[in-house]
């Protein structure tokens, strides 16, 4: 979570967070509620199941929630040009939602109980997602 330092990110990895940067309440909110999971599993003696989803972009997507591929899909019905923010470089993990659903699924029905990442082990830059 946070501005990473280690890519792509394994369970493992904690995070490198800034708490009381612009994006805090985004990345200490993912935090706090995974550390209340495993509080409330712990308490009441419950199995949880924690997903860390990636990117995840799919039918039914709004089409200004700010992700990439959204705007990218929304420049290209315009016949707009496609905009990148700086030079392209920063890497996204993409997964389409039925993938992810099946990972869910999957993982529910499964007795693992440590944290999980759910999506595609390929990082892809803007720029290069740009020309695909």
């Amino acid at each position: 979570y946070g501005n990473p330092v280690v890519h792509p990110q394994n369970e493992e990895y904690w995070g490198n967070v800034n708490p009381i940067g612009p994006r805090a309440c985004y990345d200490e909110g993912k935090r706090v509620s995974e550390a209340l999971t495993y509080s409330y599993s712990r308490q009441e003696g419950i199995d949880v199941r924690v997903a860390r989803i990636f990117n995840t972009f799919g039918p039914r997507m709004h089409f200004n929630d700010g992700r990439v591929v959204s705007s990218f899909i929304i420049s290209a019905l315009r016949e707009q040009p496609l905009t990148i923010h700086g030079r392209g470089d920063q890497t996204r993990s993409f997964q389409y939602i039925d993938d992810l659903v099946r990972g869910l699924v999957a993982l529910m029905g499964s007795n693992y109980s440590l944290p999980i990442n759910l999506g595609n082990t390929e990082e892809l830059s803007v720029k290069q997602l740009a020309l695909k």
